[in-house]
């Protein structure tokens, strides 16, 4: 790298794990091998890339992937061969950054070196276990396992230097993401000191009772939105005083006149007071009158309805006689029905006495006897018949005499059903005249009791005029006030 901390910490790291010119003379002895066998373990390692959508969604095609399988070999070479120089750091962190920069999580990243050291080592081990079996009969034990521990620290250093590799770029993937978000928070910071500074200036100006105050300059999101906010709530405020200042001119131009008003109000009401006074008094006056008026219209409904009661009487007695002369109407009735059965019968006993004569003729001497009986029924019968019509005649003379009397009673009755009616209608009329007497009195009273709550209303109302009065002159001493308080603001209209 060019810098002196990425080399200082790479210096650091390399001590750390203990790697040291020892193992990088190693490293140098084992690359070809490593190189070897590099090829294929990129190869496999871009295989499951292109299977994994998760990855392979970061290249645009085989020719990106391509040039970065590229450039992936030439930094493991670096690796291979122990090549831990400036060049290296700035590669690795160039690679840390990129992965930050595109959002490659590093545990892909880490997965994917695994499966590169996988094949690498395996490669590596299957080489020399190959070369070790050439020529294991001919050493001895002690001398394999000193291969074979030579070997392990070969094995050693290139997983060191796998693993400082890994570190390196997951360390600047996370720096960069820790570096990104400070400078989005410095940002951020301006931003919402640019914002302070202009709200703190708007501010002050308000207090200042500047309410024409506005803040023109452009901020980012949420904060144009304050802004805004801001910007709206001043103007509601400008809009109100400059309401308030207008209202107040008015409200002091009018205070006067309301305090005029009111004060003539209250000489009007003490005028009122004194001709409410002199109404209750006349009032006192007719509604005595009025009682009296009332008490006479009572007795006379009293007397009217006695009348009333008498003239019921006499129709009813009236109704009575009515009632007995039509019994007797139905009397004749019946008796003149009796005397036509009594003449039908001594008719029919006539005839049959003429039959019998004239039977008896026949008979000759035989018949002598009965014709003589013949001959007095048949005297009997005319003599009867004579007399149910002297009667018949009788009845029909009591008729017309009964029916005379009828019709003089039933006038009589008519006439006095007229004088009933007549007399409850005056009844009822003056029964009336009383009810509306006694709510004449009644409204009377009523109106004298009104009249008195209105006097006593009105002489409150006076007072409550004084001091509608008072209050209308403390409050032109408050407008006046307030204009003062007013003008000390200077608003858009200004």
């Amino acid at each position: 790298m060019t810098s002196a901390k990425p080399a200082k910490s790479l210096e650091q790291r390399l001590n750390f794990v203990g790697f040291d010119a020892a193992a990088s003379t190693r490293m140098q002895a084992l690359a070809p091998d490593v190189l070897k066998h590099l090829g294929p373990a990129l190869d496999r390692f871009y295989g499951k890339v292109r299977q994994t959508a998760e990855v392979a969604r970061f290249f645009g095609n085989d020719e990106h992937m391509a040039k970065a399988q590229a450039a992936q070999s030439n930094h493991w070479q670096s690796i291979a061969v122990g090549r831990f120089d400036d060049a290296y750091a700035a590669a690795s962190h160039a690679i840390g950054n990129r992965h930050a920069r595109i959002g490659l999580e590093p545990s892909w990243y880490v997965g994917g070196y695994a499966l590169i050291v996988e094949t690498v080592v395996k490669g590596v081990m299957h080489d020399w276990m190959e070369r070790q079996a050439q020529t294991a009969r001919k050493r001895k034990p002690a001398e394999l396992i000193g291969e074979a521990d030579a070997m392990g620290a070969h094995i050693a250093d290139l997983i060191k230097a796998v693993m400082i590799d890994v570190d390196i770029a997951v360390t600047t993937y996370f720096e960069k993401l820790r570096s990104d978000a400070e400078e989005k928070e410095r940002q951020a910071a301006q931003r919402q000191q640019r914002v302070i500074d202009a709200m703190g200036a708007a501010l002050a100006r308000l207090a200042q009772g500047d309410v024409s105050v506005r803040i023109d300059d452009e901020f980012d999101g949420a904060l144009n939105r304050l802004k805004a906010d801001f910007n709206f709530a001043v103007e509601s405020i400008d809009r109100t005083i400059s309401a308030i200042g207008s209202a107040t001119d008015l409200i002091g131009s009018n205070a006067g006149a309301v305090a005029e008003a009111a004060q003539d109000i209250s000489d009007r009401m003490t005028r009122q007071a004194a001709a409410i006074e002199q109404s209750v008094a006349a009032l006192d006056g007719v509604t005595a009158s009025i009682n009296k008026t009332a008490e006479g219209t009572n007795a006379a409904s009293g007397v009217a309805a006695e009348a009333d009661r008498a003239a019921v009487q006499g129709g009813s007695v009236v109704q009575g006689a009515v009632e007995a002369m039509g019994e007797i109407e139905q009397s004749s009735t019946k008796i003149s029905r009796i005397i036509s059965v009594i003449d039908e019968i001594a008719f029919q006993t006539n005839l049959l006495a003429l039959n019998a004569a004239v039977e008896a003729a026949r008979a000759g001497q035989a018949g002598k006897g009965f014709a003589v009986v013949a001959t007095e029924v048949r005297a009997l019968a005319q003599r009867s018949a004579q007399a149910a019509k002297d009667v018949g005649m009788l009845i029909k003379e009591s008729e017309t005499s009964v029916e005379g009397g009828v019709s003089l009673v039933n006038r009589t009755g008519d006439a006095f059903n007229a004088i009933v009616g007549q007399v409850a209608e005056i009844s009822r009329q003056v029964g009336n005249v009383a009810e509306a007497a006694t709510q004449q009195a009644s409204a009377i009273n009523q109106i004298n009791a009104a009249i008195i709550d209105m006097e006593r209303l009105t002489e409150e109302n006076a007072g409550f005029v004084d001091r509608s009065s008072e209050a209308s002159r403390n409050l032109a001493n408050q407008v006046d006030e307030l204009v003062q308080r007013v003008s000390r603001f200077r608003t858009s209209a200004a």
